[in-house]
């Protein structure tokens, strides 16, 4: 089963998720390793962890204050696809052309 976050990624196929559900710690200190590489901030391993943008148990810290998913959330809706406005502003980041994540909500329209 296919589980889209708000924002059109694929739980199943986001490393963080993967590394969250069998615990695989080489996986979340590569993840981290790479956050710091990117973004030039340390974040904690626990804040790593992912259980799914809709679930009630973790999700990473940064997409928990997410302004697409609390949009989405907001609305009472699964994902952006089932939103009149989709594609918005909200998800410019992310939404450029050619992404999977785009992909992925216009299939579900």
């Amino acid at each position: 089963m296919i589980v889209y976050s708000p924002c059109g990624m694929n739980c199943r196929d986001c490393e963080a998720y993967i590394a969250t559900q069998s615990m695989d710690m080489e996986v979340l200190t590569r993840h981290q390793t790479s956050f710091q590489e990117q973004f030039g901030k340390e974040i904690a391993i626990a804040e790593l962890l992912c259980d799914g943008c809709g679930s009630t148990g973790r999700r990473i810290s940064f997409c928990e204050q997410c302004e697409i998913r609390a949009c989405a959330m907001g609305k009472g809706l699964t994902n952006c696809a089932e939103c009149a406005e989709f594609p918005c502003a909200k998800g410019s980041f992310i939404w450029k052309e050619g992404s999977v994540s785009l992909q992925n909500l216009n299939s579900l329209r």
